[in-house]
Parts: structure tokens; C-alpha cells; sequence
């Protein structure tokens, strides 16, 4: 059967999503929370550095409308606030809030439960021989179709 690949990668990622639907589900969490519990890790990660919706884009590989909407969303949920810079009134900084720490506390957790899960059988050996060649993969989209 030609394709595979494809289709055990994409039956993967529709198994790691329904997972993560049914945590938020059970957490009282946005339903779309997926990538917001991206941008929030990465806020989480670099919180000594000052950190613009540009950097999302770049970082996250999402575009610049849906970061927008994204800060935006978070920032009506309280998880976020917006700083401007002294030293630019056009750029603002981005800040998680105490509930915003919170709620990534809870997502990191279930994202440690859900790595341990997709490893589980695996030796060190093969899960990270596993992440080679889901490396060369993302690298082989990044060329010319």
C-alpha cells in the first residue's frame, strides 16, 4: 500500500489529539487550547526574555493573524498581558499572569503523560533513533514540493 507513512503519521496525530481534547475537556480548558498551550509553554520557557508576537510566528511557524488572534484570546482569558516596551510604543511584550503559569503547570504535565504514553515500549535507543527520523521529516518538507 503506497502512502504509509502518511497515514500512520496522521493516524498518530489524530490519536495524540483526541488525548489532548479529552484532557481539556476534563480540565475545563478551551477546546482550542492545542496551540494555545504551545504559545504558552514557549512564554513559560522564556520568561526572562522579552518575548514579541513575532517571535511566536517565527518560533511556532504560525502565521501572523493567528498569533493575533491567539494573544488575543489568551489575554481575555486572563493568561496573558501585554507590556508595552519603553524604548518602542509600537511593540508590546508579552506576560504570562499567575493564571496563565497555572494552567501551563497543568498542560506540561499532561504533555509529560502524553510523551510517556507515544514512548511507552520504546528503548532510549529507539525513541530517539524515532526522533532522527521525525527530524529528516520536517526537514524534507521544508524543500521545494
Amino acid at each position: 500500500m503506497e502512502n504509509q507513512t502518511m497515514i500512520a503519521l496522521r493516524m498518530v496525530n489524530m490519536g495524540i489529539r483526541r488525548q489532548m481534547e479529552s484532557f481539556r475537556s476534563r480540565n475545563g480548558l478551551d477546546a482550542s487550547a492545542g496551540v494555545t498551550g504551545w504559545v504558552l509553554g514557549y512564554l513559560a520557557e522564556h520568561e526572562n526574555e522579552d518575548v514579541y508576537q513575532r517571535d511566536l510566528e517565527k518560533e511556532l511557524g504560525v502565521c501572523r493573524s493567528a498569533v493575533s488572534r491567539i494573544v488575543a484570546a489568551l489575554e481575555k482569558s486572563e493568561l496573558l498581558e501585554r507590556s508595552r516596551v519603553a524604548s518602542d510604543d509600537r511593540l508590546k511584550k508579552l506576560i504570562l499572569t499567575d493564571h496563565g503559569r497555572a494552567c501551563t503547570e497543568q498542560i506540561r504535565a499532561e504533555c509529560s503523560r502524553m510523551e510517556a504514553l507515544l514512548t511507552r515500549g520504546f528503548t532510549p535507543e529507539e525513541t530517539a533513533q524515532m526522533r532522527l527520523y521525525l527530524q529528516k521529516m520536517q526537514q524534507n518538507l521544508k524543500e521545494p514540493y
